[in-house]
């Protein structure tokens, strides 16, 4: 554990750097007594570069097994999680650049350039995961809730369309990593961080944004299930390849969720209290630099979760991902339409025409 150092609870509040570390500027007001997590220097490092290494093995296969298929046209839920798989690699990548400065506690040596280029790539992550995971919520929706109705707007250049349009914002998302983002000195002549510029205007943009980018995908995935759910109670029952199908679409928003939820609500916190609109004393002041390292960790351990979910819930995925490794012959196995069973409802009908492949039982369409 790093000493006791002094902490001013208005402008002195970390200005956070997603190292973990929460290094200290602007000590000009009352200063309070602040500590680092103990052997965070230590710890943050290992489980960022676990990441890393998880993170960009699973969703590069998640990508290359997406790429290599070429039988037919892609389906629809296939250009979502290929592009959410390209998000996460994006977050990936710049891993091991946070674990360095976690385990330099906060100082940044990669220089201004990367910095910028790290927190843009974080930013424009997290805004493409969150609308992705909207856009594949809405389109379960219009696939169940809607059925036939939906089949115009349920069309590959749609999804891709959508896709793009995703990209654009998470662009745009990013823009005030570029401008307000930098490195900024450390006291004591400590060395610089990749820090936030003190600005009242990034503070009222960070607010706005975590609504934008956040919040109100998490409003419109939470509304698409409601009417799912309430649409499953109903006959005629759907399949069960739809149910399995929708089965692991909410587990990847349910993990999305709980990863990134409580970092988005410290972000809040730490955005009006560094607006003066909610003053907090020096024990919550110390809470939240310590929650919002605990939080980074958790949103960023997530970058490697989707293609764990993917080979446990997903058969259709386990077998596509044997049959790339061990090859069609030792599988006894003709042919598969995809890397998993999330599309199997991309079909305008409920029930799949089932279909003897060698010994297993397999149907018509094997989708992700």
């Amino acid at each position: 554990m790093r000493p006791t150092e002094p902490w001013s609870p208005g402008w002195g509040l970390p200005s956070w750097d997603y190292s973990g570390s929460g290094a200290l500027l602007d000590l000009e007001l009352e200063l309070c007594p602040s500590r680092d997590l103990p052997y965070s220097y230590a710890y943050i490092p290992a489980l960022y570069l676990a990441a890393f290494a998880l993170g960009l093995l699973g969703n590069s296969f998640v990508v290359w097994l997406l790429l290599a298929r070429r039988r037919g046209p892609r389906r629809l839920v296939d250009t979502f999680v290929l592009h959410l798989a390209a998000a996460d690699l994006g977050l990936v990548l710049t891993l091991p650049l946070w674990a360095v400065a976690a385990a330099r506690e906060g100082r940044w040596p990669f220089g201004e350039g990367l910095c910028k280029l790290s927190t843009f790539a974080l930013a424009a992550s997290r805004c493409a995961g969150a609308l992705l995971l909207a856009g594949l919520s809405f389109d379960r929706y219009l696939a169940v809730v809607w059925l036939l109705d939906a089949r115009p707007r349920r069309t590959p250049r749609c999804a891709l369309a959508a896709c793009c349009g995703v990209w654009a914002a998470a662009v745009l998302a990013g823009l005030p990593a570029l401008i307000y983002r930098g490195l900024q000195p450390l006291p004591a002549g400590a060395g610089s961080q990749c820090g936030e510029e003190p600005s009242d205007a990034f503070q009222g943009l960070g607010l706005l944004l975590l609504l934008l980018t956040f919040v109100l995908p998490l409003a419109v995935s939470v509304f698409c299930y409601c009417r799912i759910s309430c649409r499953l109670r109903r006959p005629p029952h759907v399949g069960r390849a739809r149910s399995n199908s929708l089965r692991i679409i909410f587990a990847v928003e349910s993990t999305f969720v709980g990863s990134w939820l409580p970092f988005g609500a410290l972000r809040a916190i730490f955005h009006l209290a560094r607006l003066g609109a909610l003053p907090l004393p020096c024990p919550l002041l110390l809470a939240l630099r310590w929650g919002l390292t605990v939080a980074t960790c958790l949103a960023f351990v997530h970058s490697c979760a989707n293609p764990i979910i993917y080979l446990l819930l997903d058969r259709s995925f386990r077998a596509r991902a044997r049959l790339r490794f061990c090859g069609r012959a030792h599988l006894g196995v003709r042919r598969v339409g995809s890397a998993s069973s999330l599309s199997r409802d991309d079909s305008p009908v409920f029930w799949s025409r089932p279909q003897r492949v060698g010994t297993a039982t397999t149907t018509a369409s094997l989708v992700l």
